[in-house]
């Protein structure tokens, strides 16, 4: 393999990340001949994930539990971005950084843990690459301080390793990081693993949960999964959902997901035709309801990349996602895969819902598993990898 040419120790400072993650820190494990670290933080993983990374990354995982927050802001229960400013402390972080004595330094952002690893970087010139995700959109409401910081920190990272096309701009743009190297498709879904579930589940429990839900065979069955809080747009969908039903009556919408609104949507809508919210379910629960699924939508109004879209598509769903998720120019081909849409424009959801009544799903489906297929964790860990040597050579 080539990758073992070249000769560097790697070490990846995040606090949280997903069981999608431990595939490509796998990967990058395997391709740097054991050479890859990472440090995370105890209380931001479940023990499912703390128990995959023993087991894929022995003891070059790193899991610090001595965090401490300090919060500015009233954000209160909202999760849109740049509501409140919180800066971490971690005790021991800075004596590992130093024991690992990286030749790269991968951070997650410009906040969080990332300063520790930028300021080891910057002192023992250290190759610093950047994880990010942010763009123009979530970033509208920034302050001018925190442009600032990022405009003159931002100034030490050799590459970027970014989602897309709109965290590129946001870097070029507003950032002026136009001359940084930038490795775009990094970020990936647990795909493989949740298609081959949904395969596996058993057509009979998929019909007798239809029977339950009073889904008949003649209309098409929407599935949302996310946090139910005023960011991912469920408000806004729900809200028109009994316009939609005057005209396509046996049509469903199952609602998974917990959060701040979920007493109150249930008290207000699941009385409704069609409606369904179901609450929080676990996640070896959730390929059921992607099998039993025509059409996966996504309303948020400000995402990054939601991760439970490419996850859709990678179940062979066709999908409806909001122009104001970072992901959607990559993976939403509208009237290939599915649409984009407006969730702030009634008239943009009702035609959205509609369209998917004049296509075939099926081949819609399979261009989303094509689509899909450019961002699994082994393409995103080769991407970053390949970014890594190029700082190196």
């Amino acid at each position: 393999n080539k990758g073992f040419q070249i000769i560097m120790k790697i070490l990846w400072i995040t606090p949280w990340f997903g069981n999608y993650r431990i595939p490509v820190y796998d990967y990058l494990n395997r391709q740097t001949n054991n050479q890859f670290y990472l440090i995370c933080n105890s209380s931001d993983l479940s023990e499912l994930v703390k128990g995959k990374l023993t087991q894929t990354l022995g003891d070059h995982v790193s899991i610090l539990d001595s965090e401490k927050r300090l919060v500015f802001g009233k954000g209160g229960n909202t999760t849109f971005a740049n509501a409140t400013l919180t800066i971490k402390s971690v005790k021991g972080l800075t004596k590992k950084i130093k024991e690992i004595n990286p030749d790269i330094i991968i951070v997650e952002g410009f906040g969080s843990w990332a300063p520790y690893g930028i300021k080891h970087a910057w002192l023992h010139r250290k190759k610093l690459l950047m994880f990010y995700e942010r763009t123009k959109y979530v970033e509208r409401n920034a302050p001018w301080y925190r442009k600032l910081y990022r405009m003159i920190i931002g100034r030490t990272v050799n590459h970027f390793l970014i989602n897309g096309m709109q965290t590129e701009e946001y870097l070029n743009d507003d950032l002026h990081f136009k001359n940084t190297p930038k490795t775009l498709g990094v970020m990936c879904a647990d795909s493989c693993n949740l298609r081959k579930q949904v395969t596996e589940t058993p057509i009979d429990i998929v019909k007798s949960t239809k029977e339950r839900l009073g889904i008949s065979k003649q209309g098409l069955t929407f599935l949302f999964v996310g946090q139910l809080v005023e960011r991912k747009g469920i408000k806004e969908l729900l809200a028109v959902w009994n316009n939609h039903i005057k005209k396509y009556p046996n049509d469903h919408l199952v609602v998974i997901g917990t959060g701040v609104l979920k007493e109150h949507l249930i008290k207000k809508y699941n009385s409704e035709k069609g409606i369904h919210i179901m609450g929080g379910i676990s996640y070896d629960k959730l390929p059921l309801y992607y099998a039993l699924s025509n059409v996966f939508i996504m309303p948020t109004l400000e995402d990054n990349w939601c991760l439970v879209l490419p996850e859709a598509m990678a179940c062979g769903l066709p999908v409806a996602c909001s122009i104001y998720n970072g992901g959607t120019a990559e993976l939403i081909k509208d009237g290939v895969n599915g649409y984009s849409f407006d969730p702030l424009n009634k008239k943009s959801i009702l035609d959205t819902l509609e369209a998917f009544h004049q296509h075939d799903l099926q081949t819609m489906g399979k261009h989303s598993i094509e689509i899909e297929s450019n961002f699994t964790p082994d393409k995103a860990a080769q991407r970053i990898f390949d970014a890594c040597k190029s700082v190196i050579q």
